[in-house]
């Protein structure tokens, strides 16, 4: 988990035409590098659904990314959310995104062991990971918890061939299984901006 107070926010962006994806995708980059505690963002399709697009942006915190997200209230973005993460992972050239919706007291320690048993065990293609509770940047929002996980693999099909092998992942993976409702994965070869 990240040492510091930043906070990572990831939009999910639907966009149809490449040509309106270029002149979309370039003002919101702008607008992004244009904020006040802007870090760094990465940018990258979904692998599973080229045509979403997901925006990865790290703030210098809650205040400045609750900022940013105000600012792009007029976006028509299917999920924006905030969790206190490493945006260091992101530079993999792919990057497997995991989120547990509904989750109970315990699931974030819970996805803290699957982690650290998943680094002290490397498998092949394995590039890193971590992990962050949602943090609520939206005034008065409300509502289920959430946890994301980003690991870096050098590739999807390192990571399919790594959870298919016995190991950490096959051996923790019960670590994911409970104390929540619900489960999105993707995954993103992000660039940096």
């Amino acid at each position: 988990m990240p040492s510091s107070s930043s906070v990572t926010v990831f939009q999910t962006l639907y966009v149809g035409s490449l040509d309106i994806e270029k002149q979309f995708l370039g003002d919101v980059v702008t607008k992004l590098k244009s904020q006040s505690g802007f870090q760094q963002g990465f940018l990258g399709s979904k692998l599973e659904d080229p045509e979403t697009w997901v925006l990865a942006s790290e703030w210098s915190s809650a205040s400045t990314a609750r900022e940013y997200i105000a600012s792009v209230q007029d976006l028509e973005a299917k999920e924006i959310s905030a969790f206190s993460l490493d945006t260091g992972v992101l530079k993999a050239p792919c990057t497997e995104v995991f989120t547990a919706f509904g989750t109970e007291e315990g699931f974030e320690e819970q996805v803290g062991r699957f982690v650290t048993a998943v680094d002290e065990n490397k498998p092949e293609g394995y590039k890193g990971a971590d992990y962050g509770g949602e943090v609520k940047v939206v005034d008065g929002e409300e509502g289920e918890k959430s946890v994301r996980m980003v690991i870096g693999w050098v590739s999807k099909e390192a990571h399919v061939e790594a959870k298919g092998k016995p190991g950490a992942i096959q051996e923790n993976i019960g670590e994911l299984r409970t104390k929540r409702e619900g489960v999105d994965l993707f995954h993103v070869n992000f660039k940096e901006l």
